[in-house]
């Protein structure tokens, strides 16, 4: 009997890789709010920051103190992975709704985070967290689509992709191989 002939993949079908497409990931507040909290305890000029998902918005508002308590609101209005990294925009941060102010308190909030996590483009308003510390490099991730609404961030996936390329590798090597 012999062995079923083999050809390499067509351009459109990328070799030892595992694909989807479809994928819907939900997020709940309460979970970004936490993450969000511990990001911020040791950044002395914030004493609250919470995201609200509701009617199609991903609302920001952060409580700051100096001198005088006051809450500044942005919305994010664009979500975007690639390569490991998490980049979001921010509407510029006003104060009692209408009046705008520079973004400092996002720049000290990315600065109290671990060197090369967090960097902040002001011009842009964007901030980019780089996730590949936790994320494999090997998965590409396209976002179609972010919904917020009761409570909960839906984020589509279109097409994206795990390449296995490291796990064959290791799997040709000797564990207990010192060499």
């Amino acid at each position: 009997m012999s062995a079923p002939p083999t050809w390499p993949p067509t351009v459109d079908v990328p070799s030892l890789s595992v694909r989807w497409e479809g994928l819907v990931i939900v997020i709940d507040e309460q979970t970004i709010n936490t993450f969000l909290h511990r990001a911020t305890r040791r950044v002395p000029e914030v004493s609250g920051i919470q995201v609200e998902a509701d009617g199609g918005v991903l609302g920001l508002t952060i409580k700051v103190k100096k001198g005088v308590r006051f809450p500044l609101k942005s919305r994010v209005t664009s979500i975007r992975f690639r390569d490991g990294w998490l980049g979001f925009s921010l509407d510029e941060l006003k104060v009692f709704g209408f009046v705008p102010i520079p973004p400092w308190v996002i720049k000290r909030i990315v600065a109290h985070q671990p060197p090369g996590f967090a960097f902040f483009y002001p011009e842009d308003r964007v901030v980019v967290l780089n996730l590949s510390t936790v994320l494999p490099p090997e998965l590409s991730l396209e976002v179609r689509e972010v919904r917020c609404e009761n409570g909960e961030i839906r984020i589509a996936f279109g097409p994206s992709r795990l390449r296995l390329d490291r796990l064959v590798e290791a799997i040709d090597r000797d564990p207990f191989d010192l060499d």
